[in-house]
């Protein structure tokens, strides 16, 4: 007689998904994503053993039975700037309700489960989070927009989340044909005392000449979850540009991979963070430098207070086709407390001869002269402080695409130093 085989926490988790799981997938995606649902069976969650994931655990999200979650009715921030053209899901499902999509020539705009997609620039068999995410997908945005095609109007797209061990899978793709370009404001909100897990899987194909600007803002909950990975591939001459706002949330890991597979392009990443309490915030980037004559930027700011912690890992390749690269990264932190952990590593790796690069990583307090001498023209020591950590702050938010979102960060700073 045999015995049965004890269940392994990811094939508990699995199961628990898989019963609640009733999207409709797109004929186009299906064959991927049958793909992928096979592979799971192979995959263990990550630990701290790997690298990838030194500093940040997974184990909350292993040991809870995640269920899709419905269609709810979530409230949508008052504070959030008003948009003519506004996409909104609420746990992975398009409220269409909420929703006004622009009609525009040259722009086609669809929830993932209405897509023709049927490809991915991402290697789902890798990573557990991918894999489900592939298999199980959810909607989120598809974009077009067709050659020689401008969009003046920036599109927002809302995210919110809700609900007690409910699992979300976004799953959006962005096309930019030849010389169009298209500016987005993206929000990933939990509601307050929610316990759900954002699994968010975002692609972009930037075509020659085009370009493309994403602001994302990070409004985690006290018990939720938020992995957001993003993968770009860029043309000849174009540029990617996204700025990563993470201004709360239990645990949060962005992971952000972008290939310049053609010459003259230029790729911007940019990110601001900010965790309190017991908060744990990781920022993974990887920029691949595959031809010459490209240009990438790298721009992360922390401010962590409490007992929170934060990570980066910023990793750029420079191949040996890739001459006259210049890449520059650069993450900085203020530990406002003495209970804060920052771990940071900046990381080049060259095989080219002819190129520009540098990367740098400064962690540190605020600086007590620069203390002494706004407190000696009479400021507070308070506003000294928060004075200094706007300063350090206005970095990362001068790189803002949408500039109304200005006034929804520097109040989540005020309100976090207060």
């Amino acid at each position: 007689m045999e015995l049965a085989k004890e269940m392994t926490k990811e094939q508990a988790v699995l199961d628990s998904m898989k019963s609640s799981y009733k999207h409709a997938v797109p004929e186009s995606f299906g064959s991927l994503s049958s793909n992928s649902a096979r592979n799971l069976e192979s995959l263990q969650f990550p630990t701290t053993k790997l690298e990838y994931w030194k500093y940040t655990r997974t184990g909350q999200i292993a040991n809870k039975e995640w269920k899709f979650g419905g269609l709810e009715n979530v409230d949508i921030p008052e504070n959030l700037p008003v948009s003519k053209h506004r996409m909104v899901f609420v746990n992975g499902q398009f409220d269409e309700k909420r929703s006004s999509l622009p009609q525009v020539e040259g722009l086609t705009i669809l929830p993932f489960s209405k897509s023709s997609v049927a490809s991915t620039i991402a290697q789902a068999e890798e990573d557990i989070f991918r894999a489900w995410n592939t298999a199980m997908p959810q909607d989120g945005y598809h974009i077009t927009v067709s050659k020689n095609k401008a969009i003046e109007d920036t599109l927002q797209i809302v995210f919110l989340y809700s609900g007690q061990n409910t699992i979300s899978q976004p799953r959006s793709f962005v096309e930019l044909a030849e010389n169009s370009e298209l500016k987005i404001s993206e929000f990933h909100i939990h509601s307050a005392g929610s316990m759900a897990f954002a699994n968010v899987h975002s692609e972009a194909v930037v075509g020659d000449n085009a370009h493309l600007k994403i602001d994302v803002v990070q409004h985690g909950s006290e018990k939720g979850f938020h992995l957001q990975e993003t993968y770009g591939e860029q043309g000849k001459n174009c540029t990617y540009m996204q700025n990563t706002f993470t201004l709360s949330g239990n645990w949060t890991r962005n992971n952000s991979t972008i290939r310049l597979t053609d010459e003259h392009s230029e790729c911007n990443l940019n990110g601001f963070y900010i965790p309190n309490l017991k908060e744990h915030v990781d920022n993974h980037t990887i920029i691949d430098h595959e031809k010459p004559n490209c240009e990438s930027h790298e721009l992360y700011r922390g401010v962590l207070l409490d007992k929170s912690t934060g990570v980066f890992n910023g990793k750029v390749f420079v191949r040996q086709d890739a001459q006259k690269t210049n890449a520059f990264q650069s993450n900085g932190n203020i530990i406002v407390s003495d209970t804060a952990t920052m771990n940071s590593k900046p990381e080049l790796e060259i095989y080219a001869d002819d190129v520009k690069c540098s990367h740098g990583s400064t962690t540190g307090q605020l600086d007590e002269d620069a203390m002494f001498y706004l407190m000696a023209r009479g400021l507070s020591k308070e506003s000294s402080r928060k004075l200094l950590i706007n300063a350090f702050a206005e970095d990362v938010l001068e790189k803002l695409v949408n500039e109304d979102l200005r006034e929804i960060i520097e109040d989540t700073i005020h309100t976090k130093l207060a």
